[in-house]
């Protein structure tokens, strides 16, 4: 029997900020938001599922405008209780935070951005990442 194979590609088209920060995504998320103007406000955190049975819960900060959506997620699970300590992306594991930035307007500067970022005092490192180069992108997919 002939097998049949159904490829999908997705657009990636966000940019995205990856956080070096040794504190709470809430202390985080509040930070930001004093620092560029943002609101962002906690939601339910974000599933997903792996083959095995086994899932991954995210936790998810986010903020809409009319042309712009930010999402400030935690790379690390929030489910260690299973002894399954996985990342949102893998091989980036050394990051403990990610902002997604979707801007429709076309009017979004990330450089200036990740600069105001970085003057957050308890941020360690805030850096723009291609997304094209990651093995594990769909995971950013919601």
């Amino acid at each position: 029997m002939a097998k049949n194979r159904l490829d999908v590609s997705y657009d990636f088209e966000f940019d995205l900020i990856a956080i070096n920060s040794n504190v709470k995504e809430y202390k985080l998320a509040w930070a930001i938001n004093k620092n560029t103007g943002l609101e962002l406000a906690k939601e339910e955190n974000i599933s997903i599922d792996f083959s095995g049975g086994k899932s991954l819960a995210i936790s998810n900060y986010f903020y809409k405008t009319e042309y712009q959506v930010f999402r400030l997620l935690k790379n690390k699970a929030e489910n260690l209780e299973e002894k399954f300590n996985a990342f949102l992306i893998p091989e980036l594991k050394h990051f403990d935070y990610f902002l997604m930035v979707a801007d429709d307007s076309m009017t979004f500067q990330v450089n200036p951005f990740i600069s105001t970022i970085k003057e957050i005092p308890f941020v360690q490192f805030a850096v723009s990442v291609d997304t094209s180069a990651l093995k594990s992108k769909d995971n950013l997919i919601f």
